[in-house]
């Protein structure tokens, strides 16, 4: 120990080596539990709102729960209209206690707007009394909108429970989609971490190698000089880590302001356990020390000489054939394993093909410089070449980060287009600002107790030619002030967008009775929709019992018209363009958002990687350079033998990155649930985006390579 800090007090690029060193292990392990509390943070969302459903297999109880989603604002409105038999109702955490008939709690944010927006807009959507509200263990993230509205016994139809506690859902959070896109997302980002933490731990790689021969040609064992490896790494490594758990409680706050679902979170959701996150710090520092310790041990071994060349054997693409291997067993097995080993299964086999990609990487570098070699002449010619066939994981090291960044992009652009297009928005079926409530009971008290004017209607089907088509049964005057594109004529009739072939016939979804239509009833078209309208008058039993009304508003009083619907139908979902607009738009900020996330956070992490890199090279070559400066080497020839030695092997790599993206895009298409066979995207120009991006990252790299030459001197050392 007295040895390494004497050495590092006098060695001014030790001591950079070390600082950088720290603060990308700070960097790498705040980044680390980051990210595994991405998988908690969601199942804590889901456990809050674990008493909004009923556990399965619960059955009957004294407490009946309607669930409705609303909508003000474009912001997703829950609530819950409940009825009771009993008084003594157990409740979640966060819901001071059950409302009883007339009383209302509600969420903070939205007891917020009740106040402060007129009650013919919101308030009156809640009636009763405001009694209290509901504490954040009850709500997913701080700004929810929810409402738990209290009834009379048997004035709400819904589901049947015992409590309001219930438990959260078997396997975690949405063993679907999201799950298996986080889990896939943590493990392109973890790797390009890993990669800048080695960088910063190889920066002064060759200059350590000379300074641990001339320990054992001054008589130093092995061992003593492996303490030597060990205590220098750990000064950088140990703080580091330290440093980067320490950060993690403070960076929860910036991490739950990223919107996701609707709202924020709250930060201590973002907030590790303080187990794991010693044990990452810990593990951090161990395999820092370890890799160094184990990377100068075959060195040592040997009897004192010139640090070896490391080649790379074709033996590397094996790994890269086992790793494929193991992705598309991963992606077979989908069909038949579990929610959750689904998530694990597919990110191993992500993790093993980036992985396989980083270890194939000094292959393909060495082959570049065996090519620039053979094909040009020259001194460039003969810096670069040798360089990168001779010292193919050296040079591969500057590209690692970047060919991390472009698989990343091209996953991302293969497979996001078609989950975009998953994401479901208004049709067009019904007019702007026609608002619509399905399961309707009684109509004319939709009438008496809302006030406004209502369009009834019965939602049947038609079946023509063998084939059924979704249809509506209403007078076709009152059905056009809602109903896009429809225009009526005189005379009862049937309007269809499309033609209708052979007998039509009526059925009723409730009880399946059927109605045959008169064959010389007019079948009229019209365009602008997808649903068939039949007068009432055509089909008298089916329109005797309407089940569905809509209301024409307008921008101005949309918000009201939908207060006295919601007031009048306790337990009944309204629908609009504007509601579903918005699901949709939160559906699809989420998924870009997080995309974007993951690829500026793989950007900047290839970026400081290959810049890492790159000046660790000139600092391991710093003699080798003054000797060429010396002998008149022009300082700009060796400035662009630097660019090229970054420049070239990303040309190389990023292709073949930017293939396995799309390849793992297409497969992760193929396991993600409730996506269409046959749904796999064609490429696109946009794919050229990754390639280009991981060019500019590595322009950065080189970049400080560069102005890193710029301070070398004739003696080999850094100009102070």
């Amino acid at each position: 120990m007295r040895l390494t800090f004497a050495v590092l007090r006098g060695d001014r690029r030790g001591r950079v080596a070390a600082a950088l060193g720290a603060v990308a292990t700070a960097g790498g392990v705040l980044l680390v539990l980051w990210l595994l509390t991405v998988p908690g943070a969601l199942d804590a969302r889901e456990s809050r709102a674990a008493w909004r459903s009923a556990v399965r297999g619960e059955g009957g109880g004294p407490v009946t729960v309607a669930t409705t989603r609303d909508e003000f604002g474009g912001r997703s409105v829950e609530r819950f209209d409940v009825t009771s038999s009993s008084e003594d109702v157990p409740v979640a955490a966060g819901i001071p206690r059950r409302p009883r008939p007339g009383e209302v709690l509600l969420s903070p944010a939205l007891a917020d707007l009740v106040r402060n927006v007129p009650a013919e807009r919101l308030g009156r959507r809640f009636p009763g009394e405001v009694v209290g509200e509901l504490g954040g263990p009850a709500l997913r993230f701080p700004d929810e909108l929810v409402a738990i509205v209290g009834h009379p016994v048997g004035a709400v139809q819904g589901t049947a429970r015992r409590d309001l506690v219930g438990a959260p859902a078997p396997g975690g959070v949405d063993g679907g989609t999201r799950s298996l896109l986080t889990g896939v997302g943590l493990v392109v980002l973890v790797v390009p971490c890993l990669v800048l933490v080695a960088s910063a731990g190889r920066l002064t790689e060759a200059r350590r190698a000379r300074r641990l021969a001339a320990l054992r040609v001054a008589g130093a064992t092995p061992g003593q000089a492996l303490r030597s490896v060990a205590v220098e790494t750990a000064v950088g490594a140990l703080p580091g880590s330290v440093l980067g758990a320490l950060l993690a409680v403070p960076a929860s706050r910036v991490a739950a302001a990223v919107p996701w679902g609707g709202g924020t979170w709250f930060p201590a959701d973002f907030v590790p356990d303080p187990v794991v996150a010693g044990v990452v710090a810990a593990l951090a520092a161990v395999l820092l020390v370890g890799a160094a310790v184990l990377g100068h041990r075959r060195e040592l071994s040997r009897p004192p000489a010139p640090p070896a060349d490391r080649r790379a054997t074709a033996r590397r693409l094996v790994f890269a054939l086992a790793a494929a291997g193991v992705f598309g067993a991963a992606v077979v097995a989908t069909d038949v394993l579990g929610p959750r080993y689904q998530v694990v299964a597919v990110s191993a086999g992500v993790g093993g093909v980036v992985l396989a990609l980083v270890f194939v990487g000094p292959l393909v570098t060495g082959l570049v410089g065996r090519v620039v070699l053979r094909t040009r002449r020259g001194p460039l010619t003969l810096l670069v070449g040798r360089r990168l066939a001779t010292r193919p994981v050296a040079s591969f090291r500057a590209s690692a980060g970047v060919l991390v960044a472009v698989f990343t992009g091209a996953l991302a652009l293969t497979a996001v287009p078609a989950l975009e297009e998953q994401v479901r928005f208004d049709d067009g079926t019904w007019r702007p600002g026609a608002v619509l409530a399905h399961g309707v009971e009684r109509v004319d008290v939709v009438r008496e107790s809302a006030g406004v004017a209502v369009v009834p209607m019965t939602t049947v089907l038609v079946r023509s030619g063998g084939r059924s088509h979704t249809a509506v049964v209403g007078r076709c005057a009152e059905v056009a002030t809602v109903l896009s594109g429809l225009v009526c004529a005189s005379g009862p009739a049937v309007y269809a967008p499309y033609p209708l072939d052979g007998a039509l016939q009526v059925a009723d979804r409730r009880d399946r009775s059927t109605v045959d239509l008169a064959p010389d009833v007019p079948v009229r078209a019209y365009g602008g929709s997808s649903l068939v309208v039949v007068d009432p008058e055509v089909a008298p039993s089916p329109a005797a019992r309407p089940d569905t009304v809509a209301v024409a508003t307008t921008p101005e009083n949309r918000d009201v018209l939908r207060t006295s619907l919601a007031r009048a139908l306790p337990g009944v979902a309204l629908t609009d363009r504007g509601a579903t607009d918005s699901i949709g738009s939160t559906l699809l900020g989420d998924v870009r958002r997080a995309v974007l996330i993951g690829l500026v956070i793989a950007a900047l992490l290839g970026a400081a990687g290959a810049s890492v890199s790159a000046v660790g090279s000139v600092l391991d070559r710093g003699r080798t350079f003054a000797a060429l400066v010396a002998t008149g080497t022009p300082t700009r020839l060796l400035r662009r033998a630097l660019w090229a030695e970054v420049l070239l092997p990303v040309g190389a790599v990023t292709l073949a990155a930017c293939g396995a993206g799309v390849a793992v895009g297409v497969g992760l298409l193929s396991a993600t649930p409730g996506l269409p066979a046959g749904g796999h995207p064609l490429p696109t120009p946009w794919l050229a985006a990754p390639v280009v991006a991981g060019f500019a990252v590595a322009l950065v790299g080189a970049a400080a390579g560069g102005s890193a030459l710029r301070r070398v001197d004739s003696t080999g050392h850094h100009g102070e």
